[in-house]
Order: C-alpha cells, then sequence, then structure tokens
C-alpha cells in the first residue's frame, strides 16, 4: 500500500517502535498533503488532561476507557508515510471522530502546555 486517504477526525493504528500500537487522529491539515495527527493514549495519574476522551458514539470505538491527547507526541505526516505505518490487520482508518469531538481536540492543543509552539500556530490558523 503506497498512500491513503485522510480526513480530519480519522483515527489510524500505528506502529510506533519500540513501543508497540498507539492511536493517532488526524486533526489538522498542514498542507496540500500532510497533516497534524495527536497520540491517544489511556489516562495516568501523570497525564496532560486538557482533552479527556471517553468510550461513546462520538470517539472512535478503539477508546475502551478513559482516554486523552497526549499532545507531547503529535507529529506531522503524509498519508504515504502514514500508509507505511499502519498496523497490519487494522481497518483503514480505524475510526473517525465527530465534528464535535475533533473541535475539542483542537482546542485542548491550544491550551496544552505539551503540544510544540509550532504545533499550536498550526492549529490557530485551522
Amino acid at each position: 500500500m503506497s498512500s491513503i486517504t485522510i480526513n480530519l477526525g480519522d483515527a489510524f493504528l500505528i506502529d510506533t517502535p519500540p513501543n508497540g500500537q498507539h492511536l493517532y487522529i488526524a486533526i489538522a491539515q498542514t498542507s496540500d498533503t500532510e497533516y497534524l495527527f495527536v497520540n491517544i493514549t489511556t489516562r495516568k495519574p501523570n497525564s496532560e488532561a486538557v482533552c479527556i476522551l471517553l468510550p461513546g458514539a462520538d470517539v472512535p470505538n478503539f477508546i475502551v476507557r478513559e482516554s486523552v491527547v497526549a499532545y507531547q507526541y503529535a507529529r506531522i505526516m503524509n498519508p504515504t508515510v502514514l500508509a507505511g505505518l499502519i498496523s497490519a490487520g487494522s481497518p483503514i482508518p480505524k475510526g473517525t471522530c465527530s465534528p464535535s469531538v475533533l473541535s475539542k481536540i483542537q482546542q485542548g492543543g491550544l491550551i496544552s502546555k505539551r503540544l510544540k509552539k509550532k504545533f499550536k500556530t498550526i492549529l490557530q490558523n485551522c
């Protein structure tokens, strides 16, 4: 597979060596071919809690427990790079966020203390 289609709010399960698989959601288009993705992870005591996601119809069904957006792991990817990282056998996309959840994630990025400034600028211009 050389490339895939990306829509804002789409979630993808990607291989992130050396730690295994993680869920990433496309939250902004940064150019004609690149997108800003954020990582979703299970909430832990030291997690930044500016954007908490709970299981439900508005989030990808892969989210089965209280989770947070780990803004410090945000990354920019294009469809070809993303295709090379998709976990084997994972549906593409793994799920999709509702527009309201996508907006919540974007707004959380603007107040996050862990999201890089260059990514905040992208969100402000969204």
